[in-house]
């Protein structure tokens, strides 16, 4: 388990907050407040004030130098001044299990005489700002703003109850041993990692849970990978039902169980024609028997999220009959398999194309969606994820075209390019390579 540390800067009934940059690795294009990891060198010689003592010190060394890293404001010499009010640890964030990388992070709320001047660092922050906790609040219930449970917590805490000196709960609540966690880092856009037979380094597929209000709840790509996740799945469902199921693609770690789910619920699966086909002749005619299944396309509408029609969006490339999803006001959107936070996409044979792909991921940064959420990971906050991939393929392609140019054959490439890559993962890269060269019009097998 790592450490970090958070402050939660107050004054009066504002809260000091701040955006994160999308493209950063850990929480992009979050709201969150100001900390970072501590450090090694950080020192555990304690401070001869009051309204320190009583916490660890290397704690708050490791917060004052992150307070000035990230805004210029030194909280050593705001307590010299006398400009700090109280100082309370208001608890500890645990990363949950799912998380690749593990954090404990206590959030000390510092309340604060006066505002004290700030300069961002801007290669962290997009933005920050003092808010008043109940505007915030707002914020998110309207799903205007990202936020991790933690932050959720202090926020809906402090807009009651500016004064309070601790949160409970603090981090997500459930039954490890029976339920998967369930997540709402936009609200009303329910995220359920379910362990799936997916490709390293991801472990789950995100079962996204959108809908209600009267109008239908869907379940995309609900994919448990054995017998002990699908029981803790049906159990979550047991608090938060569903009335369908939405299948973005046909790949094993978005459907798996996905029907017996249906059958077990008595629902009706959704998915592309396309999909449907591949699916029984993949798996088997019997796949989907006893399942109702309604085929969708282009426009359809699914459900309503904030008032808003949610529709499904055609994304070929990674696979022809994928699927995404998105509200009318492009608040967010569900790319399935079009992009990754966790490792990279594969453009496989022979359902994928290379084109197609590069045309999907234009056509979802055209339209400028605040928040990209896909199958394999966090979501994160804007498009840079997916101008980043845009931009690497393209690159990838240059440098084939290159090797192509020098008689190289696609193992020689391979080679070349992917330099210490897992060779079980060596087939996969194979496939990137010659879905370039099919493009470019060198390769017809």
């Amino acid at each position: 388990m790592r450490e970090a540390v958070s402050a939660v800067l107050v004054h009066d009934d504002k809260l000091f907050v701040v955006k994160r940059q999308p493209y950063l690795l850990a929480f992009p294009g979050f709201i969150a407040f100001p900390g970072g990891k501590v450090d090694a060198e950080d020192s555990e010689a304690g401070f001869d004030h009051p309204l320190l003592r009583d916490y660890p010190a290397y704690q708050i060394r490791a917060l004052c130098r992150e307070l000035f890293e990230e805004l210029n404001f030194d909280l050593e010499l705001a307590l010299e001044r006398g400009e700090v009010c109280s100082v309370s640890l208001l608890g500890t964030a645990v990363t949950p299990r799912f998380a690749a990388v593990r954090f404990s992070v206590p959030h000390y709320k510092i309340a604060l005489k006066r505002k004290p001047a700030i300069r961002l660092d801007s290669e962290e922050l997009v933005w920050a700002d003092w808010v008043a906790g109940g505007e915030l609040w707002q914020q998110f219930n309207n799903g205007e703003a990202l936020m991790v449970v933690p932050t959720q917590c202090i926020v809906r805490t402090l807009a009651a109850d500016i004064s309070a000196q601790c949160v409970d709960p603090f981090n997500i609540v459930y039954d490890h041993e029976r339920e998967l966690p369930y997540l709402e880092l936009i609200r009303g856009v329910g995220l359920i990692p379910v362990p799936s037979a997916t490709l390293p380094p991801a472990t789950s597929t995100n079962a996204l849970r959108v809908g209600g209000g009267g109008f239908p709840v869907c379940l995309v790509d609900p994919s448990p990978r054995d017998d002990e996740s699908y029981n803790k799945l049906i159990r979550t469902l047991e608090k938060y039902p569903i009335d369908r199921i939405l299948i973005t693609h046909h790949h094993r770690d978005h459907h798996q169980q996905a029907p017996d789910i249906a059958r077990q619920l008595g629902i009706p699966m959704l998915c592309s024609a396309v999909t449907e086909r591949r699916l029984e002749d993949s798996f088997g005619a019997d796949y989907l028997q006893g399942v109702s299944v309604e085929s969708i396309g282009e426009g359809d509408e699914i459900t309503r999220w904030q008032g808003s029609v949610v529709r499904a969006h055609h994304l070929p490339g990674h696979d022809d009959g994928m699927i995404g999803l998105a509200p009318e006001n492009n608040a967010w959107f569900m790319v399935s398999d079009l992009v990754q936070t966790q490792g990279s996409v594969v453009i496989p044979e022979p359902e994928g194309e290379m084109q197609a792909y590069l045309d999907s991921l234009q056509r979802v940064i055209s339209l400028n969606p605040r928040v990209i959420i896909p199958a394999h990971g966090l979501p994160a906050g804007e498009t840079w994820l997916l101008e980043q991939v845009y931009q690497h393929r393209m690159e990838r392609e240059r440098q084939i075209e290159s090797l192509r140019k020098l008689g190289k054959g696609v193992d020689e490439m391979v080679a070349s390019i992917y330099i210490g890559l897992d060779q079980k993962l060596l087939p996969l890269a194979r496939q990137n390579v010659r879905q370039h060269l099919r493009k470019l019009g060198f390769y017809s097998e």
